[in-house]
């Protein structure tokens, strides 16, 4: 019998080694961690909790919850995320941990969501995990695909300063923010942001463009690396050693640079970007509001997730952005998911 437990303040450095021991394969191996600490690093979007899986002295792994203010249906809403899921090589592939662990998360959760279901991404290059997901295997929730989203990383070097962005001012941040929450209402699970989260966040990472109406798009270039970390642990094939030449050639050509092995991804979280109806259609200003955010960005890559209909994906390919696809999924354990055509964007650096 599987035990299932919330971790604590003790667990700490027991999290952050199933971090980096259990990365996401492909040609690179990433893995996401969270030094110095795990649990400081948590609760910037609502209460979000760690769950070890244990089999007797035997630690199995363990999966990261969180119930984040969100929109659904134009509604604010507390919506449960699951995340994190990180298992032992050794205990991968038996299906009783997973029913196990799926029957933990509405009994562990120390807040309930307000809606039924939760939600989760996955990779699109993870077919394996997505087969067995979407299996509707017995004793599992059922995972309902909702929508299509990519995280893309844009070389910074590729910026263009325009003058189009500005520092957003503390007697201004009421106001963005029931302008922020007119618009983020338009998609599903887009974050419903507070003035603490902005405050937490630093007001010097917030930029806004305005017109003689008052604003048209704000967003942050979110430097995480203080408390999350993507870390490239080793590289497949003949990559490693021609990592020298490729960063030599990327510098050049302003493509995106690729860290060494053990060291984090330098890169800045566009996020909670905010657009006006009329700043999307204008294919040439959101042109040139992409280029001027990138000049502003304090580290050589900055990444952006979008849904996948929104209409700058295709403009980003004009910047060379390398494009990491995905999907989410809502997680239906009593009653599915009921929601309209609303495009589904969640927030990538809250994720």
């Amino acid at each position: 019998m599987t035990r299932f437990r919330v971790a604590t303040a003790a667990d700490d450095a027991l999290l952050r080694r199933l971090l980096r021991d259990n990365g996401m394969p492909g040609w690179v191996e990433m893995c996401l961690e969270r030094e110095p600490s795990f649990l400081a690093g948590q609760g910037w979007l609502g209460p979000e909790w760690a769950v070890l899986a244990e089999e007797g002295t035997e630690l199995v792994g363990m999966y990261t919850a969180c119930v984040m203010p969100v929109y659904a249906n134009g509604v604010a809403e507390r919506v449960g995320y699951l995340g994190g899921l990180r298992v032992q090589p050794a205990h991968r592939r038996r299906i009783r941990h997973l029913r196990e662990g799926y029957a933990s998360i509405p009994r562990l959760a120390p807040v309930q969501p307000s809606l039924p279901w939760w939600f989760t991404v996955v990779a699109g290059d993870n077919a394996a995990a997505r087969r067995l997901l979407e299996a509707g295997l017995p004793g599992l929730p059922r995972y309902r695909p909702i929508g299509a989203y990519a995280t893309y990383a844009l070389p910074a070097a590729r910026g263009q300063p325009g003058g189009l962005w500005r520092p957003i001012q503390p007697q201004e941040i009421a106001a963005l923010l029931a302008w922020r929450s007119r618009l983020a209402a338009r998609c599903h699970l887009a974050a419903e942001l507070d003035e603490a989260l902005l405050h937490r966040i630093g007001i010097g990472a917030w930029w806004l463009h305005e017109g003689p109406g008052g604003p048209l798009a704000m967003a942050a270039l979110w430097d995480q690396r203080a408390h999350k970390q993507v870390v490239a642990r080793r590289y497949r094939g003949g990559l490693h050693w021609a990592l020298p030449a490729y960063n030599a050639w990327a510098r050049v050509a302003r493509r995106i640079p690729l860290p060494r092995p053990g060291t984090a991804l330098a890169h800045s979280a566009i996020s909670f970007l905010t657009l006006e109806p009329t700043i999307v259609e204008d294919t040439a200003k959101s042109q040139a509001l992409i280029a001027d955010l990138l000049a502003r960005c304090t580290t050589p890559i900055a990444t952006l997730g979008l849904h996948g209909v929104h209409p700058w994906v295709p403009l980003l390919k004009r910047f060379k952005a390398m494009d990491y696809p995905a999907q989410v999924y809502a997680v239906e354990f009593d009653a599915p998911a009921q929601l309209d055509d609303r495009p589904v964007q969640p927030e990538a650096a809250l994720l």
